[in-house]
């Protein structure tokens, strides 16, 4: 060959090679730079998530929307600027500029839509949030948004007692026993759920009365009818706890100080690695208060004449406490959520008196810390059409009640006599121990039929088991009566079925069923009495929503409710409340009928309530002791309302009112009276008419700053009304628990994006004596500081 011709073939081989190498090396860089990931959370301006949001880049032409949560992703994605569009009907478009490279080729952003009203050929769109798609949906629900409330020292059950229907009474200061009504019901009729599960299998360390709002995405009270996906027997309605869930990492502490030596701790993180889609997580609070508000009472004279004066309560502190680990994964192929917890909490209780403040007590203490675990799982499309959820939970609680001294004692917190045998509340004094366990376990299957139909159906079921130990109490009655164990097995399943005839008509039928297996005692006249029962009871709900205009729309429900009393009903807590385990279920009859008008600026509910309910569980009290009993038969006919009203985007009014009458439908020989006296009489110890209101000022770029400003006024309102039978007596001596208008204030001023906040309010500020459940009196005038830092 040619020396020239074996050059240029050189030439070539070396211009190939070369061009080889260079498509190799762009080849890999084209292929390192496909890593580009964007992941995404869109919310309307409370932090709800908006599902079917659009987003799309521009450069690319790729489109996505958002899931149930609000989330949405891109990946495969080369290095370089994109431009994203965000949209969603009613809410104005917003842009993003991402900018992905080697070094973050991950981006995470968290998207806040602003709403906005269009206006086409007379017809206005307004976007919904998933809050507001569940206050029209079938269900008599109303929704409170916790976001507003995380910055700020109040209570869980004082926030609940804002929504229209509810209120909310406690024995006494932080940590003591609440109770809620709705639309008339009460006590366990209206069961405590979180996330569906309901709580008092979590232990009295995560009672309503005590959860901190900074653990809460929201809170739903269904009237009425409760869905099927809630898993246990309610006989008027339910509020359900739902907690914060986020695809984030987060950093919020928060800590809060007042009156009383109130303190309130938080610490709540979460870590999250996008790649293979993993979190880790820690839920944790403290909170602890001495309680030490003044009362007005009586104290007995050198002679035993009582003589009226004012003192703090002095046995009263009250602490708990929950450290929650949590990790799993998300979004992968065999699950769109599996997280596994570990939890401890705990509870340490000074027990300052009985149930209607008639005797105080100086050294009777209640202690107790559980020990969970827990798995859920989510999958949507497990199947073809089929949604799963399963969630399933183990708890062990070791308890303590101290009840040992002789001292009799006085509200000033001296002793004033010495017994010479029993104790402050127990005849055989107590040094308790009881070690209580439970498992429970949910399965919730939805199946789309159809695009018109889904059936659902949930499957709860829990088991119980407790046991003690006395010494002290075992030399009294001879034997240690506590050492028997208690056993309650409880399963309810629930199969529904929602079907939308129209864009206007949505209608949801349910059937239940329940089963409870008991075995206990109780302890009669110094003898141990045993009992075993076993009980089935069906359920029936039947609800419509009609849509008659894109502002207006009506709802209507029934249902035959069915409610089988629970451990603490039928064992007893071998503290305050004996044990009863003859109880009978108790069965309702719930009519209600409301109403909505929703427009971008103002909402209008109203809720008809009627009630027909038999064999009522209700806590009877003495002096000394309580005890459930199945007592009535009542009926209640009653109205809530509620306004919420935004004249300015800066400015929100909220008023509620609720006028509820309840009336004993039971015979004389129910009632133990002589006579039908009692018949169609008004309850005693419930209040009939009360209300809400709250002015909510809320101001981003406060005095032209980055800053942001939040200021509120809200008053409570409950009409006076008698402690005992109004049939019963001289009206003019009869015992009332007076009408109370209780008014608070705050202001919280924060950072644009939550990086810190601050929050000072005052409660009952004009310190108006406040009374509620069986006259007890609760706390005054108090102030509160809490500190916050969010950082995501």
């Amino acid at each position: 060959m040619h020396p020239y011709s074996i050059k240029k073939l050189n030439i070539r081989s070396s211009i190939k090679i070369a061009y080889a190498c260079f498509l190799s090396l762009f080849a890999s860089c084209f292929l390192y730079s496909q890593n580009g990931e964007i992941l995404g959370v869109v919310t309307d301006e409370q932090e709800a998530p908006l599902l079917g949001a659009h987003i799309q880049i521009i450069e690319l032409n790729k489109r996505t929307i958002t899931n149930e949560k609000g989330t949405f992703s891109f990946d495969k994605l080369s290095d370089g600027k994109y431009n994203l569009e965000v949209s969603y009907i009613g809410f104005e478009t917003i842009y993003y500029t991402i900018d992905i490279s080697i070094k973050k080729p991950k981006i995470q952003i968290n998207i806040s839509l602003k709403p906005q009203q269009s206006q086409l050929d007379e017809v206005t769109l307004v976007g919904k949030s998933k809050t507001q798609r569940l206050r029209e949906s079938t269900a008599n629900v109303s929704v409170l948004q916790m976001e507003k409330f995380r910055d700020r020292n109040t209570n869980t059950s004082d926030i609940v007692k804002q929504i229209s229907g509810v209120n909310v009474r406690q024995t006494g200061g932080f940590g003591s026993s609440t109770e809620i009504y709705v639309n008339g019901m009460t006590g366990k009729s209206i069961p405590f759920f979180l996330d569906g599960i309901p709580l008092s299998y979590f232990g009295s360390g995560l009672g309503l009365n005590v959860l901190p709002a900074n653990l809460i995405e929201q809170i739903e009270v269904y009237k009425g009818v409760v869905p099927v996906d809630l898993g246990a027997d309610a006989l008027g309605g339910g509020v359900n706890v739902i907690t914060r869930k986020s695809y984030s990492d987060y950093l919020d502490i928060s800590y809060s100080g007042g009156s009383f030596n109130s303190h309130k701790a938080n610490l709540n993180t979460q870590w999250i690695n996008p790649d293979n889609h993993w979190l880790f997580g820690m839920h944790s609070f403290f909170n602890h208060s001495d309680n030490n508000y003044k009362v007005d009472i009586e104290i007995p004279d050198e002679f035993g004449n009582p003589i009226p004066t004012t003192v703090k309560r002095f046995h009263d502190k009250f602490s708990n406490y929950l450290v929650n680990f949590y990790t799993g994964v998300y979004d992968k192929d065999y699950a769109d959520r599996l997280v596994f917890s570990a939890r401890y909490s705990g509870l340490e209780d000074d027990v300052q008196h009985n149930a209607i403040m008639a005797q105080p007590y100086g050294q009777v203490t209640y202690d107790e810390s559980t020990l969970g675990a827990s798995l859920e799982y989510e999958k949507k499309k497990v199947l073809k059409k089929m949604d799963v959820k399963w969630y399933s939970a183990y708890n062990r609680t070791r308890s303590h009640f101290i009840d040992t001294t002789l001292n009799v004692y006085t509200w000033d917190g001296k002793i004033y006599d010495r017994r010479t045998d029993g104790g402050e509340i127990s005849t055989s004094r107590n040094l308790l121990e009881l070690t209580s366990q439970n498992a429970l376990n949910r399965v919730n299957l939805n199946y789309h039929l159809w695009e018109k139909g889904k059936f659902t159906l949930n499957i709860f079921t829990a088991w119980f088991r407790r046991i003690g130990e006395d010494p002290v109490a075992s030399e009294f009655y001879g034997e240690d009566f506590f050492a028997n164990p208690t056993r309650l097995f409880k399963n309810a399943i629930g199969l529904s079925y929602k079907h939308s005839f129209s864009q206007n008509l949505t209608s949801y039928t349910a059937v239940k069923h329940f089963w409870l297996d008991a075995d206990g005692y109780a302890i009669q006249n110094l003898e141990f009495v045993p009992n075993q029962q076993e009980a089935f009871n069906f359920g029936f709900l039947q609800s419509l929503r009609y849509r008659i205009t894109n502002f207006f729309l009506l709802k209507s429900s029934y249902e035959y409710a069915t409610r089988l009393p629970d451990e603490i009903e039928l064992f007893g807590d071998f503290t305050l409340v004996r044990p009863n385990p003859f109880l009978e279920p108790e069965q309702s009859h719930n009519f209600n009928f409301e109403f909505q008008l929703n427009t971008q600026k103002f909402n209008w509910d109203t809720n008809l309530f009627y009630r027909d309910t038999d064999n009522v569980i209700w806590l009877r009290t003495s002096q000394f002791y309580a005890q459930y009993q199945n007592l009535l038969r009542s009926r209640t006919l009653g109205v809530d309302m509620e306004l919420r009203y935004r004249p300015f985007n800066f400015l929100d009014i909220k008023a509620n009112a609720t006028y509820q009458d309840l009336r004993n439908r039971s015979p004389k020989n129910i009632t133990g009276a002589v006579d039908d006296r009692y018949f169609n009489a008004r309850l005693p110890n419930i209040p009939y008419f009360f209300g809400n209101g709250e002015i909510r000022y809320h101001k981003s770029e406060f005095l032209n700053t980055k800053n942001s400003i939040s200021a509120w006024w809200s008053a409570n309102y409950v009409n006076e009304f008698y402690l005992f039978w109004a049939v019963d007596g001289n009206k003019d001596f009869k015992n009332t628990i007076p009408s109370q208008f209780i008014q608070n204030v705050g202001a919280t001023f924060s950072h644009p994006k939550n990086r810190w906040a601050i929050t000072a309010e005052i409660t009952n500020m004009l310190n108006k004596k406040v009374f509620d459940n069986f006259n007890v009196q609760r706390p005054g005038q108090a102030f509160y500081i809490t500190i916050r830092t969010f950082i995501n």
